[in-house]
């Protein structure tokens, strides 16, 4: 059952969705969502962890999740969220937060205007 305010985002080999903005779905043509090249849930020697056996996941081409993030980005534009969404991905505090972190102010000025 698709909820009413569904947004897909990306159709094709890689196709992303939204349930009514609580959770966003990432699924794969082919079923190869690429979980096994992750390595988290494997040791050095490429073994599945005893404690990560029913660990799941996908990894897909990230020039997929760019195209969704400017989808993205216009949609909390609209709806004047750019400012709170900055402030809670940075309480993450992962590396790849810097980039944000150094150019949170400029961003939440820059797109403050856009409507």
């Amino acid at each position: 059952m698709y909820a009413e305010n569904s947004v897909a985002y990306l159709r094709g080999d890689y196709y992303l969705w939204a349930d009514d903005g609580a959770r966003l779905h990432f699924w794969v043509h082919d079923g190869a969502d690429g979980w096994d090249a992750s390595g988290w849930a494997a040791d050095m020697d490429g073994a599945r962890r005893t404690d990560r056996m029913r660990a799941s996941g996908v990894s897909i081409p990230e020039s997929v999740l760019d195209e969704y993030v400017m989808m993205r980005i216009a949609e909390l534009i609209e709806l004047g969220n750019v400012a709170p969404t900055i402030d809670r991905a940075l309480r993450h505090g992962n590396f790849g937060g810097e980039a944000l972190a150094v150019r949170a102010d400029a961003i939440k000025a820059a797109l403050r205007n856009i409507r």
